[in-house]
């Protein structure tokens, strides 16, 4: 019997210390009755001891609420929120500053800040008891549903919008500048496979295969060349079968670099820097758009097939 009450009191010793920590005795109260809320509901809770927050996941989905104040109680509903950063699974921060002002002022309970790295949604609610609050629990979680859904569609919107307003822009800078002059200069373009280190692995004009698909390189062919050698920079723009362009980090184009197109009596050749990544998967099969550009101005169009 002495060794069963030992057990009690530690576990409920452990209890104590697990549940409340820097918390009124109506906060821990508070918190119990939540977790033992998720428990019964099986959504598997836990408690974070650094903030004392009652942590859970649906669908994969991390949330998590900390419970503030007395009579009543604040009850601060945070759901996983959205990555802001360059890299290419991240949101870009202007346009997910314009999507997170349009679902705020549409939705009245959730609400989105867009902060240096993240988007953080939050919802407070103001309760009673805790009854008061999980007795619409679930209508909460679809609220997070619903603006996690109009904050991708409006954060798309405004992509596609500032997209169209810088061509709109460029398209007006280039309004009153002659044509490059190799326009119609162009024979053609053909492709190669490359590895890492620079090393052929599909010759130009062969088959460009997925599995093998890491680094891609362009050779233009130049009609015969009269005026003296001349310096140019060229620009290949490679869009994707999916409609989305592959860009170099910060810039408009796949890759760019600088040839010399000699005075030739015969067609000639000039090879412009790799582009891809050493990422296997990358490649998808399919067709690829290319644009080649000198001075802003798309000389020549063509495609490229991925098997």
């Amino acid at each position: 019997m002495k060794k069963i009450n030992l057990l009690c009191c530690l576990f409920l010793a452990f209890a104590t210390e697990f549940f409340a920590d820097n918390l009124t005795p109506t906060q821990e109260k508070a918190q119990r009755a939540l977790y033992a809320y998720l428990d019964k509901n099986k959504y598997n809770p836990e408690v974070d001891t650094s903030d004392n927050s009652v942590c859970f996941r649906v669908g994969g989905i991390l949330y998590w609420i900390n419970i503030d104040e007395e009579s009543p109680m604040l009850y601060t509903f945070h759901r996983k929120g959205f990555k802001v950063g360059p890299e290419g699974s991240s949101f870009k921060r202007r346009p997910a500053i314009v999507a997170a002002n349009e679902v705020n002022c549409k939705h009245k309970t959730v609400k989105l800040a867009v902060e240096e790295k993240k988007v953080e949604i939050v919802m407070q609610v103001y309760a009673a008891k805790t009854e008061d609050f999980t007795a619409v629990f679930s209508r909460y979680l679809r609220c997070f549903d619903r603006v996690d859904e109009d904050f991708k569609k409006a954060y798309n919107t405004a992509v596609k919008a500032e997209k169209d307003a810088t061509e709109r822009a460029e398209q007006e800078a280039r309004k009153n500048l002659p044509p490059s002059v190799l326009k119609n200069r162009v024979a053609g373009i053909s492709f190669r496979l490359l590895d890492a280190d620079g090393k052929e692995k599909s010759a130009y004009d062969q088959p460009l295969r997925s599995f093998n698909a890491r680094y891609i390189q362009a050779r233009v062919e130049f009609t015969p060349w009269k005026d003296k050698d001349t310096d140019f920079k060229l620009q290949l723009k490679i869009t994707r079968p999916d409609g989305n362009p592959i860009y170099l980090p910060g810039r408009k184009v796949t890759a760019e670099g600088d040839v010399t197109i000699q005075k030739s009596k015969k067609n000639q050749t000039v090879e412009i820097k790799e582009f891809g990544t050493n990422k296997e998967g990358f490649w998808k099969a399919g067709e690829y758009k290319v644009e080649l550009l000198e001075s802003g101005d798309v000389i020549y169009t063509t495609t490229f097939n991925i098997l």
